[in-house]
């Protein structure tokens, strides 16, 4: 059992230290280590929370199996998932003085969901073994950073200008629906190789998954390559360090 808990704790970190190397590292060298840290750590206690609705909705049973997908990926896991690392990074991150601009939102917004599937991810691992660490570590790790990212970035957009509180809440729809898109083309993939719905789902969600998740990365590096040009172009409007 200890090597069991040992190999998935190795499994789970990972990806998420290859995410780490491939992304955050070098935006992060202007960042605070120790929010980078606390962002983190208190992505990881915001798990907890949502690991408790998830083991809540056990309990309803549903017997449409297109409306049971639809609610376990948007109301049990999307929204509550999304809501919590929102609350993590404009609670915490935002008002650390190192949080100013647009990048400084996709890297805590990413550091953010990354703390918060370390522990989703270890639980997963330690149920299906390394091929289950493989497969999330190219689906479910990236598609977690990409949705933190873009609740940053939204984040970031409101500091930047306070009057405007649309962002975060435009933000938050967005990594809401595309996670939970991307759930529920899982969760009916699922049903379809079950026989549940038409086998024709077991094709065309696991490809409707791959677009989200594709989409969803894309604009991610796409943005941070857009921010990184104007920022190297002309200074952009930051935030001052003393507002919270």
């Amino acid at each position: 059992m200890t090597g069991r808990l040992v190999l998935a704790g190795a499994l789970t970190a990972l990806p998420i230290l290859a995410l780490v190397g491939c992304f955050i590292r070098r935006e992060a060298r202007r960042k605070s280590l120790n929010t980078l840290i606390g962002t983190f750590l208190w992505g990881l206690a915001a798990a907890l929370p949502a690991m408790a609705v998830v083991l809540l909705s056990s309990w309803v049973s549903i017997r449409s199996p297109w409306l049971a997908a639809g609610i376990a990926a948007l109301a049990v896991t999307a929204a509550p998932e999304e809501i919590l690392k929102l609350l993590v990074i404009r609670g915490y991150s935002a008002r650390r003085p190192s949080f100013r601009d647009g990048r400084d939102g996709l890297v805590y917004g990413i550091t953010a969901a990354l703390g918060f599937g370390a522990l989703e991810n270890a639980l997963y691992v330690v149920q299906g073994g390394w091929a289950t660490a493989i497969l999330r570590a190219v689906t479910a790790v990236p598609m977690n950073a990409a949705t933190g990212a873009i609740l940053g970035y939204s984040v970031a957009l409101a500091c930047v200008a306070p009057a405007r509180r649309v962002p975060v809440l435009r933000g938050l729809c967005a990594a809401v629906l595309l996670h939970g898109a991307y759930d529920f083309s899982l969760i009916a993939a699922a049903l379809a190789a079950q026989g549940s719905i038409p086998k024709t789902g077991s094709i065309i969600f696991p490809a409707v998954a791959c677009a989200v998740l594709v989409g969803s990365v894309a604009w991610v590096l796409h943005t941070a390559r857009c921010l990184r040009r104007e920022q190297m172009s002309s200074p952009i409007a930051t935030r001052s360090p003393s507002e919270g």
